[in-house]
């Protein structure tokens, strides 16, 4: 898989925040989890859609099922309604 620059990911962040409202930002530090969550869902959406301009693929498409890392290999079972 093509990886992107740490310098890269970090610029399009910081943008990102930048450019969010400032209603949105105060919405990361609201002490009501509901509100705080939204405003971490659209971070990461405007998050998204800067990052559109880069392709992610596999370089080699034998290996991508057998050997992508997850970044929680614990939590690969079933997903069940039930937490442990």
């Amino acid at each position: 898989m093509s990886r992107v620059a740490d310098d890269i990911l970090t610029t399009h962040l910081e943008v990102a925040l930048a450019t969010s409202p400032a209603a949105l930002l105060d919405g990361l530090a609201d002490n009501d989890g509901r509100r705080r969550h939204a405003a971490i869902g659209e971070i990461a959406r405007q998050l998204v859609d800067r990052l559109r301009c880069f392709e992610f693929r596999c370089v080699d498409s034998e290996r991508w099922p057998q050997d992508h890392l997850s970044l929680f290999p614990e939590d690969l079972g079933p997903i069940s309604g039930r937490r442990p």
